[in-house]
């Protein structure tokens, strides 16, 4: 994961930390669970392909909120 925040700019990284945080408030866990360190991964993934914080939390909800 270390290497994909490279390509990210630092308002990405702030937006997609704040993102994961305020998913992992809503399902109740640690951002260093299991679960929460599979959002961090998969909001790194999402945002390289679709920025934007809105997005970006409707992405994590549908991606992990099956499991």
């Amino acid at each position: 994961m270390f290497p994909a925040l490279t390509s990210l700019s630092d308002h990405d990284i702030e937006v997609m930390v704040d993102t994961v945080t305020e998913w992992c408030s809503r399902h109740h866990c640690d951002i260093d669970s299991n679960r929460g360190q599979l959002a961090l991964t998969t909001a790194v993934d999402a945002l390289q392909s679709s920025p934007g914080r809105d997005a970006l939390l409707h992405h994590l909800s549908e991606k992990l909120d099956e499991q």
